[in-house]
């Protein structure tokens, strides 16, 4: 991996890949963005760039130095995450001690530390100290996603780097070639930001169930029975996980009816559900694009209701009835 392997964030890598370049990085650094933006991948390349054997202001990835960093044991490098809820006062003043000793294979010492909004003030007030006064050759990567839960004067003393939410698309991609189906890849990076997210539901039987159940409730929606409503008290029953996920399940309703829209209207490159474009060009003939905008206000109505806490089968069955009265 190289610095121009990061195309998703490019601002933040030319940034610090110029710095490295001139000899001009800061002491510290926070990088803030949403979880899954590749923060942490960034710092441990920004790493790697200043102690790879083989590469100038760039990481081989291959070398001894860049392998260590990978597996966690380089003697200059550390990582602190959160000892449990939060990242506590002994946890900096060890930090403190490992960077005050000289470097073991170059002139710098690095530290990441994950999680920064999640120090306890006591820790805050010691890191700040920190900062103030750095060793020489120290630098320090902080992460966070919540950067509005950090101490201004920390800030303060910080060079902040935005990191941007991954697009579907870069999501999408980089899931098809960890091997999840494309069809399950589209979907998971539609419904989520978040990289890890999104692997965990593409891979979930769980999530493939809840899409299927809801592909069986469009279709049983227009039938004018009631199989709509035994498909939802049967999937109330059969499954806590689904219970628990119902905002989920009412997100992939409403994608799937937009999707039905984009068939009714010739854009089938949008579709999102691209792994049923079958099903997709039959339920397109038996829904009236009235009928299907209608139907996606009354989604949202009923995800606000049940995040609301109100009662999710007769939100459901009401959702159901509402639609079918047109």
């Amino acid at each position: 991996m190289t610095w121009t392997t990061f195309s998703q964030q490019p601002r933040a890598a030319e940034l610090l890949h110029h710095s490295l370049r001139n000899d001009r990085l800061a002491h510290a650094y926070l990088f803030t963005g949403p979880k899954g933006a590749g923060k942490k991948q960034m710092a441990l390349h920004l790493a790697k760039s200043l102690f790879c054997q083989e590469k100038e202001a760039d990481a081989c990835g291959a070398c001894l130095s860049c392998r260590r960093i990978e597996a966690g044991n380089h003697p200059d490098i550390t990582v602190i995450t959160p000892d449990g809820a939060s990242i506590k006062i002994d946890q900096i003043r060890h930090l403190q001690k490992e960077m005050a000793m000289r470097a073991v294979e170059s002139i710098h010492k690095v530290y990441i530390l994950e999680h920064v909004d999640k120090m306890t003030t006591q820790a805050a007030n010691s890191l700040l100290k920190f900062l103030e006064e750095p060793p020489a050759g120290v630098i320090a990567m902080l992460l966070t996603e919540q950067s509005h839960a950090i101490l201004p004067t920390i800030l303060s003393r910080c060079q902040i780097i935005h990191f941007s939410p991954l697009s579907a698309e870069a999501i999408a991609e980089k899931l098809v070639l960890e091997g999840v189906s494309a069809g399950m890849a589209r979907i998971a990076s539609h419904i989520t930001s978040n990289l890890e997210e999104a692997r965990v539901l593409s891979q979930a039987e769980w999530f493939a169930q809840l899409r299927n159940v809801m592909i069986q409730l469009v279709q049983e929606c227009k039938q004018h029975n009631s199989s709509a409503l035994y498909t939802i008290h049967d999937m109330l029953q059969k499954s806590d996980k689904i219970k628990e996920e119902l905002p989920l399940f009412l997100d992939l309703l409403i994608l799937w009816l937009r999707d039905i829209l984009y068939v009714q209207v010739d854009r089938h490159a949008h579709l999102i559900n691209s792994d049923q474009q079958d099903v997709l060009q039959g339920q397109a003939l038996i829904w009236t694009k009235a009928e299907l905008l209608h139907g996606i206000d009354l989604v949202m109505e009923t995800k606000n209701r049940i995040e609301r806490n109100a009662n999710a089968q007769l939100a459901l069955e009401r959702l159901v009835l509402q639609i079918q009265e047109g």
